[in-house]
């Protein structure tokens, strides 16, 4: 089952490669199609260059929701998936899935561990607060 499951990932891959080629060749008069390709291109940039870092109280925010547990929908891959530009918070979000391995699995991580993970919650805070000066209270429950 696992290799059908492989070939069909392939095939498919292979088709969204091959196709648009295979459009072009067979109606080369509709090349103002490949328009859109550009077009999606160009949002994923825009959306890219123009996102906004998370506050250390966010990142904090988030890593504690993962901590114990209290994450749903989208919030693992949402924290997987950040990219964040100023390097104190990339540093300390890396760390954070260095130590604890996959956020889906960090409530069950052992003491030790979840302490280094609270340590990196608690930078992260003290750097809101020095940032901002006074603590933030927009958590979410």
């Amino acid at each position: 089952m696992e290799k059908v499951a492989k070939f069909a990932s392939r095939f498919g891959c292979l088709i969204s490669v091959v196709a648009p080629l295979l459009a072009l060749v067979l109606y080369p008069r509709a090349k103002w199609l490949f328009a859109f390709v550009l077009i999606g291109f160009a949002v994923l940039w825009l959306n890219h260059r123009f996102a906004k870092d998370p506050t250390p109280q966010a990142l904090a925010d988030q890593i504690e929701n993962l901590l114990t547990g209290h994450y749903y929908g989208w919030d693992v891959d949402d924290f997987e998936m950040q990219s964040i530009r100023d390097p104190h918070l990339q540093d300390l979000h890396r760390r954070s899935l260095k130590i604890g391995g996959l956020p889906e699995e960090w409530v069950r991580l052992g003491e030790e561990r979840k302490n280094q993970m609270r340590e990196i919650i608690a930078e992260l805070r003290k750097l809101d607060y020095a940032r901002h000066g006074e603590p933030s209270t927009n958590r979410r429950s």
